[in-house]
């Protein structure tokens, strides 16, 4: 691994750290609570657990540690549905400003657009097959899982999309399964380009 991609690594490590902690900061001042309980509410949406994955990962990138290729492609896998999610479906309409927009524009913008083109241009691919489509499609749903329960249990859900009160356990269930649908197209899309490319050389 060379040195420039472990500096890009630990940028994005260091970015993702920044967002998160101003992330927890601004959710303590706004709901008047502790750390804990900030990290708690906000840990709540995919979106932070992405992030602090990719974070986890590009920490091992930078130390030269050699992550697996199935965790490397998941988190770019991830990262990208964080970023295509929100801006399709979650953006309009929203009205940041300051460190809320700042912290928006790190999480579903800048961090994704970083680590999605580390991955593409300098992590190694050729090892992907097929059976890691199955643990990446396996992310969204145990999210969903976690999500719900505790959408369940305090009436917070966090997406429209995972709100059972209002669409029910039918739709919802079809939401959950046209994003695990997009994990095994895009994911499908990975391992294909890899042994297309093996094949050439």
């Amino acid at each position: 691994m060379t040195n420039r991609v472990r500096l890009v690594a630990g940028l994005i490590a260091v970015g993702v750290a920044a967002a998160l902690a101003v992330r927890f900061s601004l959710t303590m001042d706004e709901k008047q609570i502790g750390l804990l309980g900030a990290m708690w509410s906000d840990y709540r949406f995919f979106t932070i657990w992405a992030n602090t994955l990719v974070g986890v990962v590009c920490v091992g990138l930078a130390l030269g540690r050699a992550m697996p290729q199935w965790v490397t492609a998941g988190m770019a896998l991830a990262i990208a549905l964080v970023a295509g999610v929100y801006h399709a479906l979650l953006a309009e309409g929203r009205n940041l400003q300051g460190l809320d927009w700042a912290v928006d524009l790190m999480v579903h913008t800048i961090i994704p657009a970083a680590y999605i083109g580390l991955w593409l241009v300098a992590l190694p691919k050729n090892r992907l097959g097929w059976r890691d489509l199955l643990i990446w499609a396996a992310l969204p749903l145990v999210y969903s899982v976690y999500a719900i329960g505790r959408g369940a249990v305090d009436g917070v859900y966090p997406y429209f999309f995972l709100n059972v009160t209002n669409l029910g356990a039918a739709g919802v269930a079809a939401w959950v399964a046209g994003l695990a649908g997009v994990f095994l197209v895009a994911g499908a899309g990975m391992v294909l380009s890899v042994k297309a490319r093996s094949l050439r050389s």
